[in-house]
C-alpha cells in the first residue's frame, strides 16, 4: 500500500532546515518606508537558530511562552520561526 504520510515528524524545526537548504536563496523582503531590505531565507533561518539558543541559555524551554512586540520584518520572522522550533520534541 502507498503512504502519503511522512517518514517522520514534521515539526516547524523541519520546516526551517529544509527552507533554508532548499529555498535557502529566496528573498525576505522587509519594507522599510522608502525601499525594501533583502535579506535570504538561509539568513533568516541562520537567525532563528540563534535566537532559539540564546532563548535557551537564558533558561527558556519549549514549554515556555515567550511574546513579541516588533513591526512586520524579517527579525520577527526569525522569532515567529525561532519560538515554535524550540518545543520539547522539535529542538532545531
Amino acid at each position: 500500500m502507498l503512504s502519503t504520510m511522512q517518514d517522520g515528524p514534521l515539526s516547524i524545526a523541519t520546516l526551517v532546515r529544509y527552507g533554508t537548504s532548499v529555498h535557502g536563496d529566496s528573498e525576505v523582503v522587509t519594507w522599510t518606508g522608502e525601499s525594501g531590505r533583502r535579506t535570504s531565507f538561509a539568513e533568516v533561518g541562520r537567525e532563528a537558530a540563534r535566537l532559539a539558543h540564546g532563548l535557551r541559555a537564558l533558561g527558556v524551554t519549549g514549554d515556555d511562552r515567550v511574546g513579541t512586540f516588533m513591526w512586520n520584518n524579517s527579525e520577527h520572522f526569525a522569532a515567529y520561526l525561532a519560538v515554535p522550533a524550540m518545543a520539547p520534541c522539535c529542538t532545531p
